[in-house]
């Protein structure tokens, strides 16, 4: 038995959200104005992801310290607590301010299986006290790696560092060796929307591996990734992430659309469904034609639109089901909903 996805989180005190719950499926897109608080809604789960891998401390002073974490600081917010549901079970986490850091107060997994209810409870420590030991369990150990394979992604840069480029160049050059057929596929989808890309190549160079590309005409030529535009360069992280063979069970996307044609955001619509066979995709986004692409229509079985603002100073989440839109949407977009102002999610 594997663990199903997530079908529901409930947060309070964290960032700028109050208390807040909302119910995920396979593909959840995140709309919202700028300031509503989309990103604090994807740190829940890095929050969680720290907490669960025993990284809780160093991702509080990551991120500046307990008085950015908990809402308006910890003389106004006593505690955090993370609730995440899969279905029957559950894994709930309460923190608790310390000094310019936090401690775990509680934390309490549920983990129902066919045949077995396995229940687990630690307090008052600095990491997790649940996920740091062993269990013979088979199904708590395939909870734990799900949990621990979480991965967010922020393309707000080109992504063409030193260390971006190394590790991209280290999996694509694996990728060819160990799965080849995954790899054909990204490089077939990058010459859709880049039709000058040619290939890969891989040199050594001074006894490192460096990733280079060829133009789809002149092909005696190599050029580095530098000389890619930033549309590009995201393009290309996206289809690596989004194609690979074993991708992690939840993926958190920020804004991927930032610099893609309109004809690549709809390439990367199909390669976001694909990757949602075998990964739950959570997804922030302010582009139109990707909100299109899942509205609430019978092809779109799977996804959700989760509708972020503010509310009185707080962070709120709705989710707008196929009902209440169905007179608007025999005549409008999902999208034109959105511009309209009849979703919300404006300023």
């Amino acid at each position: 038995m594997t663990a199903a996805d997530i079908s529901r989180i409930r947060v309070t005190g964290f960032r700028s959200i109050a208390d807040a719950a909302f119910p995920l499926d396979r593909i959840n897109i995140l709309i919202g104005s700028n300031g509503s608080g989309k990103s604090n809604i994807l740190g829940i789960f890095e929050l969680l992801h720290a907490a669960t891998t025993g990284n809780l401390q160093a991702y509080v002073t990551e991120c500046g310290g307990a008085e950015i974490l908990f809402r308006y600081g910890s003389g106004q917010t006593k505690t955090i607590m993370l609730r995440v549901e899969f279905g029957d079970s559950y894994y709930e986490l309460h923190l608790l301010p310390s000094g310019n850091g936090c401690r775990i107060d509680r934390e309490h997994l549920t983990l129902i299986t066919d045949d077995a209810t396995l229940q687990l409870v630690s307090s008052n420590t600095a990491e997790t006290g649940i996920f740091a030991g062993v269990q013979a369990d088979a199904s708590w150990e395939s909870f734990r790696l799900r949990l621990q394979s979480w991965t967010t992604y922020r393309f707000q840069s080109r992504c063409t560092g030193a260390e971006d480029e190394r590790r991209l160049t280290e999996f694509l050059h694996r990728l060819q060796e160990t799965a080849p057929e995954h790899y054909e596929k990204i490089v077939d989808t990058i010459r859709l929307v880049f039709p000058q890309f040619g290939t890969f190549q891989f040199r050594e160079v001074n006894g490192v591996v460096k990733l280079f590309w060829t133009d789809a005409l002149v092909k005696d030529h190599m050029f580095g990734l530098g000389a890619l535009s930033g549309g590009t360069a995201r393009f290309i992280n996206l289809a690596v992430l989004l194609l690979q063979p074993s991708p992690p069970h939840l993926i958190l996307i920020d804004e991927p659309e930032l610099g893609l044609h309109p004809y690549a955001i709809l390439v990367l619509a199909d390669l976001m469904k694909l990757a949602s066979r075998t990964s739950q995709l959570i997804v922030s986004t302010q582009s139109v034609q990707l909100l299109n692409a899942f509205g609430p229509h019978e092809d779109n079985a799977g996804s959700r639109i989760l509708i972020v603002e503010q509310d009185h100073g707080a962070t709120a989440v709705t989710v707008p089901t196929p009902e209440s839109l169905a007179d608007w949407i025999e005549e409008y977009t999902i999208g034109d909903l959105w511009q309209m102002n009849i979703l919300g999610g404006n300023p």
